[in-house]
């Protein structure tokens, strides 16, 4: 069996058990909203968005794709990096807004005032934090689309700044709410895995976009920009325009694996986190 037939098989049986586990949740908070009718919304929220994620993390482990390079596993439309995208978009948006909202209700769980929480930003700055970042990855998912056309590298590293920023944006958040975890252990509580991994998710990813990925893979390759044109046909070509292969070099070696099988394991994972609906301690409910 070659290597690719066995790394697709190990990722679609973890694609597969993330699915089984994000249905369960999923059932499982339409009884939590009849015991916590006051968190009904919140539940709804956070498993219609974590099962489009999961869903669509799934299908890319199937049909996989680089859509900046345009590269596809199969020779099929339905692999067409454009459609990639487009399921990107509603992921990525997902994976955002989920934990937005897991923040917006660990302040107004645990943060009682709008005066400074042991010196941080005023609850009231802090409580828009995670609209900005929801804000970048909107526009993010634009300027992506933007390098997927036309082929430029400038939109897709404005893409990955605007990454970034949006995860700089939320570190006061988990900075308040680690402090308000020590004051009020028990109210808190209920938080503290999500805070752990949002701290260790952030710290990572902001550590490997501006040491390496924005430096030396986005803004260092800015001068491929210079001379080129947009063919007419820019939108034609993103849609039915890419290369089937599995050439184990084309696709970047080890280092794109080892992204791809992150990307849909590890944000797979913390999406059914967010789907378990952090909350207030003393609100929880089987």
């Amino acid at each position: 069996m070659s290597w690719d037939v066995i790394w697709q098989s190990v990722m679609a049986v973890v694609g597969t058990a993330n699915l089984v586990m994000a249905l369960v949740i999923f059932f499982r908070s339409r009884k939590w909203g009849v015991a916590e009718p006051h968190n009904s919304g919140y539940f709804r929220l956070l498993r219609i968005l974590g099962l489009i994620f999961i869903s669509v993390a799934l299908y890319r482990t199937i049909f996989v794709s680089s859509y900046p390079d345009r590269l596809v596993w199969y020779d099929t439309v339905f692999n067409s990096p454009f459609l990639i995208r487009c399921l990107a978009a509603f992921a990525e948006l997902s994976f955002i807004i989920m934990i937005a909202a897991v923040m917006r209700k660990m302040i107004k769980d645990i943060v009682m005032s709008d005066e400074r929480v042991n010196g941080n930003l005023p609850r009231s700055v802090l409580d828009k934090l995670p609209l900005v970042a929801v804000g970048c990855i909107f526009l993010a998912q634009l300027f992506a689309f933007a390098g997927l056309i036309t082929q430029y590298q400038t939109p897709f590293a404005i893409e990955e700044t605007l990454w970034a920023l949006a995860f700089l944006s939320i570190t006061p958040m988990i900075v308040t709410g680690f402090k308000q975890v020590k004051k009020n252990k028990n109210a808190a509580k209920g938080f503290k895995a999500f805070l752990i991994v949002m701290a260790v998710w952030c710290g990572g990813y902001l550590a490997f976009q501006c040491l390496y990925a924005l430096p030396f893979m986005y803004f260092a390759n800015l001068a491929q920009d210079a001379g080129k044109s947009i063919p007419r046909d820019a939108l034609r070509q993103a849609v039915f325009g890419y290369t089937a292969t599995r050439d184990f070099s084309t696709w970047g070696g080890l280092g794109f694996f080892i992204w791809h099988s992150g990307y849909f394991s590890v944000c797979a994972w913390m999406t059914l986190l967010f789907m378990s609906a952090p909350r207030k301690q003393n609100a929880m409910s089987e």
